[in-house]
């Protein structure tokens, strides 16, 4: 098991908003990661949503330095198509 401490925002109680929540998860459980951008009371967040393998979905806030790493290096190997398309597509290895 490869736990990591994430934090997510959950909506325990709608009057006071979200709540950044710190979570364990198991990181040969998580299905995607994707960096988003999430409005959280009338201001605009970079986040992160998460999948896992039992079909959970999670907002995220903070990930593990290891998979931000693993996303920086995906972005940094992007390349163009080369025909009339501009759309970027990463190098997978």
């Amino acid at each position: 098991m490869d736990l990591k401490r994430f934090f997510i925002l959950s909506d325990t109680d709608e009057t006071l908003g979200p709540e950044e929540q710190p979570i364990l998860l198991n990181l040969d459980h998580i299905i995607s990661v994707k960096p988003i951008k999430m409005m959280v009371s009338g201001s605009q967040l970079n986040g992160y949503w998460i999948r896992t393998s039992n079909g959970k979905k999670y907002r995220a806030t903070k990930i593990p330095q290891v998979l931000e790493d693993t996303l920086g290096d995906a972005e940094k190997k992007s390349i163009k198509i080369s025909n009339d398309s501009d759309i970027e597509q990463p190098l997978y290895q």
